[in-house]
């Protein structure tokens, strides 16, 4: 039953978007906002950049790490018969549901990255160290974000099988969440060109900013 608490005030914590906090406080544009994903990067293409700093450390440090630091440290789950070595796989699903699927947002919110690298950090710090590795000479190399993101996801789910099969459990969740947000964004494209730009380039069309 304490596990079961726990994971609903995470969602519920999960899916406070601290970007559409900062627009209503600070912007008053929230209407425009939600017609795209809401998250540090929007902020930081159309607002502030100091402001979208410190909402991509709130979402990957206290909706991210934080949770999974509790659940390890804090909290004893992990010697449930139930839940076993499995038992941060749940904390992790329902943080990226309740950030890119926010309650609060009519089920809008961001792409979860900011959320995941916090939250991988906080599952094992090696891995996730090769997956910012990874992600970084990737990025250099095709400077776009969206294939960077993918690709290094993918590549560190395989990485992953040589920790654990919980830890490949939690990569391929994410990579399946990530892929998830992109096909449906805040709509669902009929196109399948639209589709598959949303899969490989995280945006609708070749060409535009995401």
């Amino acid at each position: 039953m304490e596990y079961v608490i726990f994971l609903i005030i995470v969602y519920f914590f999960s899916s406070l978007n601290f970007s559409s906090i900062y627009l209503n406080k600070f912007k008053k544009d929230q209407s425009k906002s939600l017609k795209t994903h809401l998250g540090s990067s929007y902020i930081w293409k159309h607002h502030s950049k100091i402001a979208a700093i410190i909402i991509f450390f709130g979402d990957s440090i206290l909706k991210g790490f934080l949770p999974i630091f509790i659940a390890k440290f804090m909290i004893d789950f992990n010697q449930s018969g139930l839940i076993g070595e499995y038992y941060l796989i749940p904390i992790l699903i329902v943080q990226i549901i309740g950030n890119n699927w926010s309650i609060f947002l009519k089920l809008k919110g961001g792409r979860g990255m900011a959320i995941i690298i916090g939250s991988l950090l906080g599952i094992n710090l090696v891995m996730a160290l090769i997956l910012y590795s990874l992600y970084l000479i990737i990025y250099f190399k095709v400077r776009d974000g969206g294939p960077s993101w993918l690709i290094s996801i993918t590549i560190s789910c395989i990485f992953s099988l040589i920790f654990s099969t919980s830890l490949f459990f939690c990569y391929l969740i994410c990579l399946f969440l990530i892929i998830l947000k992109r096909i449906t964004g805040n709509s669902l494209p009929k196109d399948y060109k639209i589709i598959m730009n949303r899969i490989i380039l995280d945006r609708d069309i070749k060409n535009e900013n995401s």
